[in-house]
């Protein structure tokens, strides 16, 4: 029997939520194409009998400003990358090396083995160039990190999306887990995150798809109330936002776009859930949320 903690990390955008969604073939970590999407690390559990994978996806790794949400989703990839058994690194080949420094930063402060995985392997027979870079970007990689406690194993060509050369990346993810007893008990258990936590994931992914560019980053969602034991199930969720103005927008004209995000997610929690639910929205102003400490901490992204 196998089992550990392997953190997923990159920068925005590289297809770590898809990588774990796919692995465990559900939707465990939400997707939208706008990076940053993920804000809290996000843990998945693979269980099988050689053994169980607990995959921690993490925000993407970006330059933050100081005592807001996105320093606290940078706190989130540190603690990621406290003791896990091993990293997995996804890059997307359209990077560049420069983009990438900011990675290596944080990696060099873990105390782990890692593995670059390459994402999106599916496009190199269209954009071989794009591809000519990473070889060397690696070996570079090995000797920055050669006088630290992270060390590199090599690359591997992956697609997250199409699930190429998944199955023979989780074979050698195993033969590198030390043995033990599975780390939770439940076999069938995808997640550590309650339905809560999930529900309004949920809800914030509707936001990102259904909203402009700059708006969903304004956007956080609480859940009020949950009563599961009520038929239909009845959920109460209120959409903060920073500005009067943004209010206005998330609701839309005579309500139009809060009732088309409620009725995708109600859909998408319908399925989750695998029963019917009765989804209440509200909207609020909780003025410069994102930039204030005590805010953000209401909200339960607690800054340490």
């Amino acid at each position: 029997m196998k089992s550990g903690v392997v953190a997923l990390v990159g920068r925005p955008n590289v297809g770590k939520s898809s990588f774990l969604n796919r692995v465990l073939s559900e939707e465990i970590s939400i997707v939208t194409p706008k990076a940053q999407t993920t804000r809290d690390q996000v843990r998945g559990i693979l269980t099988e009998e050689r053994g169980q994978i607990v995959f921690v996806d993490t925000p993407g790794i970006h330059r933050a400003r100081e005592g807001g949400i996105n320093e606290y989703m940078i706190q989130e990839v540190r603690r990621a990358l406290e003791g896990p058994d091993l990293i997995l690194y996804l890059i997307d080949p359209m990077s560049k090396v420069e983009a990438e420094q900011k990675v290596v930063e944080f990696l060099k402060e873990a105390d782990s083995r890692l593995l670059v995985l390459v994402n999106k392997c599916d496009l190199r027979k269209k954009f071989p160039a794009k591809f000519d870079w990473l070889t060397s970007w690696v070996e570079e990689m090995g000797r920055t990190l050669a006088g630290s406690q992270c060390h590199l194993l090599g690359a591997r060509e992956i697609s997250a999306e199409r699930g190429t050369h998944i199955p023979e990346l989780l074979d050698e993810v195993f033969s590198l887990l030390p043995s033990g007893p599975a780390l939770f008990d439940d076999p069938d258990a995808l997640t550590d995150r309650s339905a809560r936590f999930v529900v309004a994931e949920l809800i914030r992914k509707q936001l990102f798809l259904r909203l402009g560019d700059e708006l969903p980053y304004s956007c956080a969602v609480e859940i009020e109330s949950y009563r599961e034991r009520e038929k239909p199930v009845r959920i109460s969720a209120v959409i903060h936002v920073e500005r009067e103005s943004q209010k206005g927008i998330v609701i839309g004209a005579a309500g139009k776009k809060i009732k088309e995000i409620g009725t995708h997610a109600r859909t998408e929690i319908e399925a989750l859930l695998q029963e019917k639910v009765f989804l209440e929205l509200r909207v609020k102003v909780l003025e410069s949320w994102t930039s204030q400490a005590s805010k953000i901490k209401g909200l339960g992204y607690i800054l340490e």
